[in-house]
């Protein structure tokens, strides 16, 4: 596949991610939430493994592809704390965005 079509599934994917915020957020029904979220989570990592693939640094990952799989992992267990309301969900928003900017940060510039 053409390296924008991962790009296209990649922003997809994390599109249908804060989909699932929103529905969890707005009181609608948690599993439906949790399917969009889920989902949106699966498009996004098996599209960036294959941009990985792609731009050839999948044999030797760089420290930035670390630090977006960490936080990759903490956006999908947000909705866990959200959905227990262990925090506030205005946190839980302010924090989902810090991390998608942070994510997109490191995707655009691969600094390290």
């Amino acid at each position: 596949m053409p390296l924008a079509v991962y790009h296209i599934l990649h922003i997809l994917g994390l599109i249908f991610v804060f989909i699932g915020f929103g529905a969890l957020l707005s009181n609608d029904s948690s599993k439906s939430a949790m399917k969009w979220h889920g989902t949106g989570l699966l498009i996004s990592l098996v599209s960036g493994f294959g941009m990985l693939a792609k731009y050839g640094l999948f044999s030797s990952l760089p420290t930035w592809v670390y630090v977006k799989i960490g936080l990759w992992l903490v956006l999908g267990f947000l909705p866990v704390l959200a959905k227990r309301r262990v925090v506030k969900p205005v946190v839980v928003i302010v924090v989902a965005a810090l991390i998608g900017t942070v994510m997109a940060y490191l995707g655009y510039t691969k600094p390290m």
